[in-house]
């Protein structure tokens, strides 16, 4: 799909269920922003995104009402030490590429990207087999994440516009037209740990 394709099909799936998702987004967001600096966040930020992404993902693939808060709360429920494991060494490597440069950093952190979603779908995979599969779907699809963030350069300006508030409405947005490109880059299938150990 393109980025218009994705954001389309994001907005649709919004109409009904925004203020549901704006919530757990700004859930997520309050508590992971809490955390981050202290040493709780190392293990909170971790299972707490992969909660994220199987609440997207429920969204978007089983187009539920969007009330299912307690999906927030899978990743640890259903992988807490593979989240918080994965989400540490995605911070180890993407830290360790920015200090070569800004750019390879950024090409890392798109390449990592997907790795939450994919523990979501697979919850008993192992934390580098999860990071291995993001490089892997990845490969090739760098550019296409960079470009549907930049295609939301016209409401990143409005919401400058409002000293940022604008930004906290904007988040479901982009974070369920994220989690319409990892459904599309995966197809109908999951990512099984079978399919993993087949390539």
């Amino acid at each position: 799909m393109s980025s218009r394709e994705l954001r389309s099909k994001a907005w649709n799936q919004l109409k009904g269920r925004y203020w549901m998702v704006f919530v757990v987004v700004l859930i997520y967001f309050a508590i992971s922003g809490a955390s981050y600096p202290l040493i709780v966040g190392l293990v909170v930020v971790g299972p707490l995104t992969v909660g994220l992404s199987y609440y997207l993902i429920d969204i978007v693939e089983s187009d539920s009402k969007g009330d299912q808060f307690e999906l927030l709360i899978e990743g640890f429920k259903k992988s807490l030490a593979t989240s918080i494991i994965a989400n540490l060494l995605v911070m180890i490597f993407t830290f360790l590429w920015f200090l070569l440069f800004i750019i390879p950093g950024i090409i890392k952190s798109l390449a990592y990207s997907m790795t939450p979603y994919i523990i979501a779908d697979n919850p008993d995979i192992e934390p580098m087999d999860a990071i291995d599969k993001s490089r892997e779907m990845m490969h090739g699809n760098k550019m296409r994440l960079f470009f549907l963030y930049f295609s939301f350069i016209g409401w990143f300006l409005l919401s400058a516009l409002t000293l940022g508030v604008g930004f906290i409405f904007l988040m479901p947005y982009i974070q369920t037209t994220v989690a319409n490109f990892y459904v599309d880059l995966r197809g109908s299938k999951k990512v099984l740990v079978a399919d993993f150990s087949e390539n």
